[in-house]
């Protein structure tokens, strides 16, 4: 039976309550931004090789700045650049659709494209280090990690959702705009919620590395763990177009994310009410074969039941490796680079995620959609057993 007094116990502290309610609608981008953009420059130009373009731009910019932006938070406190990054973001979105109706030329449309995401708040990043360097018990950070999960699923189950509506309203230009509008008010929210203030002080009289977080072995092992598993995700997730039209059932696609995401947002909350004695890289390990073997599953599905159920299957094991990811590396990240460890992962994770949809998208050219999730597969087992070579640390329960 699914326990839910850590939740209860997180949930309780009202003003941590208000700064994870409030952190939800300035991330709804994640989910938003990507496929917004791309229906957008295809509708007015017809080209998805130019919609793809200003997509990767955005993405590009994105991976580019989180590091800076982190190491910047971790010198100098999130106040300073939460909303004007906010209001910046906003304002080059505007840009972008501005550019993109008028019809504007290629680097234009590329130039605003890498501004909006080289602006983008580190909302993310700056409540993830508020959980690394607060003082809660590691029983009630493994449950607010897997909030966070679950949060980014919601993101990247309700974004697309989102951006449908915005298309069947009229046209894609609805979601982009509607994009910024969820970052200037979602960040305006977030910023007076008592994240900022709870984020902690900066370390002072410390002697900082050049590299920051990535001078530390133990930090640089766990961060390539998850760019490969990164990879090895987009790989998986480019197959459910490429077998939604192979089976002639293109508009079952969005049934096959969805059997993908929201068994992975379910375990990914019971796995924050759990607390297991294994370290946290065995459980990666353990997360890291579910989901080679789900890509297997997957590879050999006949039809779209089979393939939904395969989706199923493998999409339980993200969630809780996305939470014990997380966990693993604010352990081993020193607490005065926790907010810059937190943005190279998630940079690291970008590129790795598009990194597996372009290989799987030239593996599928080739040879279909199986030969993506083989190569899955392959990956994700690889990555599991290189887990034993990241430090071994545990995830204490609270004592008795």
């Amino acid at each position: 039976m699914l326990n839910l007094t850590p939740y209860r116990t997180l949930f309780a502290d009202r003003e941590l309550r208000g700064i994870i309610l409030s952190s939800v609608l300035p991330r709804m981008p994640i989910g938003m931004n990507a496929l917004g953009l791309t229906l957008l420059v295809q509708s007015q130009y017809q080209s998805f090789a130019r919609a793809g373009m200003v997509s990767a731009a955005y993405m590009l910019a994105l991976a580019i700045q989180a590091p800076i932006i982190g190491r910047f938070v971790d010198q100098n406190g999130p106040k300073a650049v939460m909303m004007p990054l906010a209001i910046l973001h906003a304002m080059a979105l505007c840009l972008l659709v501005f550019s993109v109706v008028s019809q504007a030329t290629l680097p234009l449309l590329l130039g605003s494209a890498f501004l909006a995401g080289a602006v983008f708040p580190p909302v993310s990043m700056t409540i993830r280090a508020m959980y690394r360097k607060s003082a809660m018990p590691d029983s009630q950070k493994q449950s607010a990690f897997a909030v966070e999960s679950v949060i980014m699923e919601f993101s990247f189950i309700l974004g697309p959702f989102l951006v449908s509506l915005a298309v069947i309203a009229g046209t894609p230009a609805f979601a982009v705009v509607g994009s910024a509008a969820c970052v200037a008010l979602g960040v305006w929210h977030f910023s007076r919620s008592g994240a900022l203030t709870r984020w902690g002080e900066v370390e002072r009289g410390v002697e900082r590395h050049l590299l920051g977080p990535l001078k530390v072995s133990a930090v640089r092992r766990a961060l390539v763990l998850s760019f490969f598993f990164a990879i090895g995700i987009g790989l998986n997730e480019i197959s459910l177009p490429a077998f939604a039209t192979e089976s002639g059932t293109p508009s079952n696609v969005g049934w096959f994310y969805a059997a993908l995401s929201f068994p992975s947002a379910l375990t990914g909350f019971a796995y924050g009410t759990r607390h297991f004695a294994w370290p946290l890289n065995r459980q990666i390990l353990a997360a890291g074969l579910w989901i080679a073997a789900g890509s297997v599953l997957m590879a050999l599905a006949i039809g779209p039941w089979t393939f939904a159920l395969a989706c199923a299957f493998m999409g339980l094991a993200i969630g809780p490796m996305l939470t014990a990811l997380s966990l693993q590396l604010g352990k081993l990240s020193p607490a005065e680079y926790s907010t810059e460890a937190f943005t190279w992962s998630m940079t690291l994770f970008m590129i790795g995620l598009g990194s597996g949809l372009w290989a799987g998208g030239v593996l599928i050219e080739r040879y279909g959609a199986a030969s993506s999730l083989f190569a899955c597969a392959l990956l994700t087992f690889i990555a599991a057993v290189c887990c034993l070579m990241v430090p071994e640390v545990t995830n204490e329960t609270d004592p008795l």
